[in-house]
């Protein structure tokens, strides 16, 4: 065997003995962290096969287990969705530390993450820093410090609950899942052009203060109508079918009617 033939031999065997293995599931040390979250409630599962990673976070708020799941792959792009937001990642080794770069878009605004993931020589904490921005805001960071849990500790998931156990004053969303309602709001600052304050109070979202909320619910009823009496079982027409992010659809100039 050449020298060449021997090194490229060995390129594989010696990146697997650098690069740490992340495989398993995770909980949040709330005292280590930073900012201290003292109500925080975390945990991650991470599947690592080669250079491909498979991430679920769990986070319980409002007594509802949320839960999403992303896809990375060391030295490709990946595509996932956050919140119900396209995002586009970038993921690399630095030495023995994982690094994730991605852009999510908001209401026409970038989140910029810059994660960096790192083991400690025990493989028994995870140690997962966060740099986020958020169009022209500051960039901050968070430090989260989690602590490896038995495989077996990490539950099978639940049924999401329905928006009406988890929200207050639903009225046209009943029956429809939590997390399907957290998507469709996100969808909505999209199809309007408008930010969640266009509709709600921020901080007390079930209030009926704003007009705009009133108007948004008659929306969801035409079209829910036009789609179940033209359109059964496909339902193409959304808000953005007319809104095209903007808050008022635009008419045809009067010449052209």
């Amino acid at each position: 065997m050449t020298k060449l033939a021997l090194w490229l031999a060995l390129v594989p065997w010696a990146i697997a003995q650098t690069t740490p293995n992340f495989t398993g599931v995770w909980e949040l040390n709330p005292a280590k962290s930073h900012p201290t979250r003292p109500d925080a409630n975390m945990r991650i599962k991470i599947d690592q096969q080669g250079p491909d990673f498979g991430v679920t976070f769990r986070n319980v708020e409002r007594g509802e287990t949320q839960e999403e799941s992303l896809k990375f792959a060391a030295g490709q792009e990946s595509k996932n969705q956050m919140h119900g937001a396209p995002m586009t990642s970038h993921t690399e080794w630095d030495g023995a530390t994982l690094v994730v770069r991605s852009v999510a878009v908001f209401s026409g605004k970038e989140l910029r993450l810059n994660n960096r993931w790192s083991l400690s020589p025990d493989g028994n904490t995870l140690t997962f820093v966060e740099r986020h921005q958020f169009g022209d805001s500051p960039e901050e960071e968070d430090t989260h410090v989690l602590d490896r849990r038995p495989g077996n500790s990490w539950e099978p998931s639940a049924p999401p609950k329905l928006a009406e156990e988890v929200y207050k004053n639903i009225q046209i969303m009943k029956g429809v899942p939590a997390p399907r309602l957290r998507l469709v709001m996100t969808n909505l600052t999209t199809w309007l052009g408008v930010r969640c304050d266009h509709c709600h109070v921020v901080n007390e979202f079930e209030k009926d203060d704003k007009p705009a909320k009133e108007t948004a619910r008659k929306m969801f009823k035409m079209v829910r109508t036009i789609n179940q009496d033209n359109f059964p079982g496909t339902g193409p027409v959304t808000c953005w079918t007319c809104h095209r992010g903007q808050a008022k659809p635009q008419s045809l100039p009067p010449q052209q009617l």
